[in-house]
């Protein structure tokens, strides 16, 4: 009987020989154009500039190096390169969602920079986001227990191996060498809920994406590792669980069944923290019918799960960045500029007094219900808001937030979150005229012959 490690990579050495579910090739191609566009909407976040300035102290001009496009096309080595692509796609927070985590804000800079690097055509980028895409849900559902909960950033943890996975198919490593590289990226994860909040988290995005691409070049230098890392008793996924309640004997199924078909992607309407999208779309619902004054307003309940908590931990936000993780000032900006959007993630306007009036009418009370598909998150969320008369509006039971894999955004409405990233973007830097080329160009990514050529083209 083979094991988990040799399941995975087998998927990884023989994947060209499965036949894909085309609805798994939509799907990636919505998750490397939002992640795309969030990064270049985030380029100008702090973290990246001070992320951009390290490394251009030790910039290369060599034909290996990667464009990175939002900086006016300065080439960095491939590691570096990958790091800034996804810290930018992660520094807003307005990446896409899946099984705990923001796997194309990992997935699209490990596979593009590395295609870019590689020369690669855009069918084999497509191939490799979803063959990490698979091994991401394949380790990722074997756990019972919310990652979120010991501390551990999914998005990490998870990244730098999936992500590890992809480049060893885009790379073609050798199959006895793909363990290796496995091996190597499980000992690199990491990312700590602690530093949710800071320029530090999407930094977790951007070490998980350079890693992934570092564990297999190492492999192919001749770095070994475990080769059961996996399944072993002290590997990856015993020491990551919460309370060791982690499947790791039963056979893989990769390849049986897409995953990213079934659990999909889930994109963001909200440039901040998933777990309070729900509870902004029952305020935004109940504020646009009912019309009341914020004045009538005596108390507000929002009920959430505890994981959701452990992530909305900043009460009383200062900042932007301590606002994205704050359910308190999604529910205060959702009541009273009725909308949650990049522009009310400025310091200016998150110290705005008669949004922090709010807060101490607000109460977050915990369900113990979790979902069963994902239990990073509540089975359902809840806003109620009772006003001084004695009116109470309830949200009711919100199961999905608009965006969700199962209440997707339309195509025109995907179109327009992209057009307005990377008009933010053009507008910081003065350039124009990238937008369109850039979104045609991707949304007929399996017809690029050479990415690298592709963008070079866009961004001459």
């Amino acid at each position: 009987m083979s094991s988990l490690t040799q399941d995975i990579v087998h998927f990884i050495n023989q994947f060209d020989q499965y036949p894909v579910d085309p609805e798994a090739y939509r799907l990636a191609k919505i998750g490397i154009m939002d992640s795309m566009a969030c990064m270049f909407a985030g380029s100008e976040e702090p973290v990246v500039q001070i992320l951009a300035r390290h490394f251009g102290q030790r910039a290369g001009n060599g034909q290996t190096d990667v464009a990175v496009p939002f900086l006016k096309q300065k080439h960095l080595p491939l590691e570096q390169a990958a790091c800034l692509w996804a810290t930018a796609a992660h520094a807003l927070d307005y990446d896409d969602v899946a099984m705990s985590a923001h796997p194309s804000t990992v997935l699209m800079p490990v596979v593009m920079t590395g295609g870019i690097h590689l020369s690669a055509s855009g069918q084999a980028v497509l191939n490799a986001y979803i063959l990490g895409y698979e091994v991401w849900a394949e380790l990722f559902t074997r756990e019972k227990d919310p990652y979120h909960i010991k501390g551990w950033h999914p998005t990490t943890i998870f990244g730098t191996v999936a992500g590890a996975a992809a480049y060893a198919y885009l790379s073609r490593l050798p199959q006895e060498l793909i363990a290796n590289a496995l091996g190597i990226a499980a000992s690199m994860a990491s990312g700590l809920v602690a530093n949710f909040g800071t320029m530090t988290k999407p930094l977790h995005a951007g070490r998980a994406a350079s890693m992934a691409i570092e564990a297999v070049e190492l492999a192919r230098a001749g770095i070994t590792a475990c080769p059961d890392i996996f399944e072993h008793r002290a590997g990856f996924l015993k020491a990551t669980s919460l309370a060791g309640n982690v499947d790791t004997q039963t056979p893989a199924t990769l390849g049986q069944t897409w995953r990213l078909v079934q659990q999909g992607l889930n994109i963001k309407q909200y440039p901040v923290c998933y777990s309070g999208h729900r509870v902004i779309d029952g305020t935004l619902a109940i504020i646009n019918k009912e019309n009341f004054n914020l004045e009538e307003i005596t108390s507000i309940v929002a009920t959430i799960g505890q994981p959701q908590a452990s992530m909305l931990r900043n009460p009383c936000p200062e900042t932007g960045l301590e606002a994205k993780f704050s359910l308190e000032f999604d529910i205060a900006c959702a009541l009273l500029v009725r909308k949650v959007g990049l522009a009310e993630l400025s310091d200016d306007f998150v110290k705005r007094a008669d949004l922090q009036s709010l807060y101490p009418k607000i109460r977050i009370a915990i369900t113990d219900e979790l979902d069963p598909a994902d239990t990073a998150f509540a089975l359902h969320d809840r806003v109620v808001i009772e006003l001084k008369d004695g009116r109470v509006f309830d949200s009711g039971n919100i199961r999905y937030p608009i965006g969700h894999a199962n209440l997707p955004l339309d195509a025109e409405t995907l179109k327009a979150k992209f057009m307005d990233c990377l008009q933010i973007w053009q507008n910081h830097t003065g350039i124009a005229g990238k937008a369109q080329p850039l979104f045609k160009a991707l949304s007929g990514l399996e017809q690029q012959d050479n990415i690298r050529v592709t963008l070079d083209v866009i961004f001459a």
